[in-house]
């Protein structure tokens, strides 16, 4: 057997795949490309935790020894957070118009997102293979309340900070703007299977040929 890529798929309900049909979701479409443009099968570890918070998703990072594990394995890291950070404040501003309240999730979101990252390269420390992380962001999930959008791109414009060479920063918001009949699920939240394989494409635009032969080990 050849080389291979090690993938961590980490997050929340996007990396369940929620809203779509097991095994339709971008994890499990990303997977079958990387399979298929390398020969190779890819080793996944799949981590995805419905309703899951930024703070949760670093709690679990400095908890669970298998994640822990996971990371130092991994070559491939892919990351979905924050979307809940955003809904649990959307909620009382809709009914309350307060943007401290976006504010103060939206603080949370980068200070535990930054934590995450530092956790992720502390765990790296000393070990020398190549590893590189996809942060994919967030499309608006609330677009029937006023300002949504403003506040996912000010999330959004946030990542753009984080990326480096090693972590790179999948953009979709655009990709879903004015799509929600075609890619968002009946719960008028979460992608259907269509905004899933838009994900996955997304991803594969990001990440390039290049860089993806670089991990194999």
């Amino acid at each position: 057997m050849g080389k291979s890529i090690h993938y961590l798929a980490f997050g929340d309900s996007l990396t369940v795949g929620y809203g779509a049909e097991e095994g339709h979701g971008f994890v499990s479409i990303y997977r079958q490309w990387l399979e298929s443009m390398f020969h190779e099968p890819v080793s996944l570890q799949h981590a995805g935790t419905n309703g899951a918070t930024t703070g949760e998703l670093l709690e679990t990072i400095e908890s669970d020894p298998q994640i822990r594990k996971a990371i130092q394995e991994a070559t491939l890291i892919t990351i979905t957070a924050g979307g809940n950070d955003l809904i649990q404040a959307a909620i009382p501003f809709f009914y309350d118009g307060d943007n401290s309240i976006l504010k103060k999730a939206l603080h949370t979101y980068e200070s535990n997102y930054k934590k995450l990252i530092h956790e992720i390269k502390k765990l790296r420390k000393g070990i020398h293979a190549p590893y590189l992380i996809a942060i994919i962001g967030l499309y608006n999930p609330l677009p029937q309340i006023p300002d949504a959008a403003y506040w996912v791109q000010r999330f959004n414009l946030f990542l753009r900070k984080l990326e480096q060479p090693h972590i790179q920063i999948v953009q979709v918001y655009d990709a879903f703007v004015g799509q929600a009949a075609r890619f968002i699920s009946e719960d008028a939240i979460h992608p259907n299977q269509l905004g899933y394989e838009k994900l996955a494409d997304q991803l594969e635009a990001t990440v390039t040929l290049q860089q993806l032969q670089s991990l194999l080990v």
